[in-house]
């Protein structure tokens, strides 16, 4: 188990869609939405913003604790395949704890904040009226498994964080 937290850091913050999977009573769900990483907390963080009313919220288990990934896209070469796998936990913020992950997601992600604050078109309104009225919610590794081909063919490094 690796300390060195460098290259999955450098990873999360240069990709930008996570996908959580959950389950409910119908079946398996997986749905993936934008996140902002923080790495300045150990190990790291990630935030979302969602609603609570969509399948992939509703799905958490009483615990939060879910599968997670991240994935960079496919260059055309093996050398390229590079991901993260995770069991997380997911919770929302509470009203008050929003700021950071606020400042963070909006910095990464202004075309968001943009929707919300000005939208240009009768779709733009809907949508920023959607996330107007989403949540955020805070991602915490329980487990990660980063896979870098880059670094050497099924190059893997796993963290045991719980």
């Amino acid at each position: 188990m690796s300390k060195d937290f460098s290259k999955l850091h450098k990873f999360l913050q240069d990709e930008t869609v996570l996908t959580i999977s959950t389950s409910d009573s119908n079946s398996p769900w997986s749905a993936p939405v934008l996140y902002v990483a923080d790495t300045s907390l150990s190990p790291f963080v990630l935030y979302f913003l969602s609603s609570s009313n969509s399948r992939h919220i509703k799905g958490l288990p009483h615990d939060g604790v879910v599968a997670a990934s991240i994935y960079s896209d496919y260059r055309g070469n093996w050398q390229s395949i590079c991901g993260a796998q995770m069991s997380v936990s997911i919770r929302i913020l509470p009203d008050g704890q929003e700021s950071v992950a606020q400042d963070l997601y909006f910095s990464r992600f202004p075309e968001i904040k943009s929707l919300i604050d000005s939208p240009q078109s009768d779709q733009e309104r809907l949508i920023g009226a959607a996330f107007g009225k989403s949540s955020f919610y805070r991602v915490e590794p329980l487990f990660a498994r980063f896979t870098n081909n880059g670094d050497s063919f099924a190059g893997r490094t796993e963290w045991h964080f719980a």
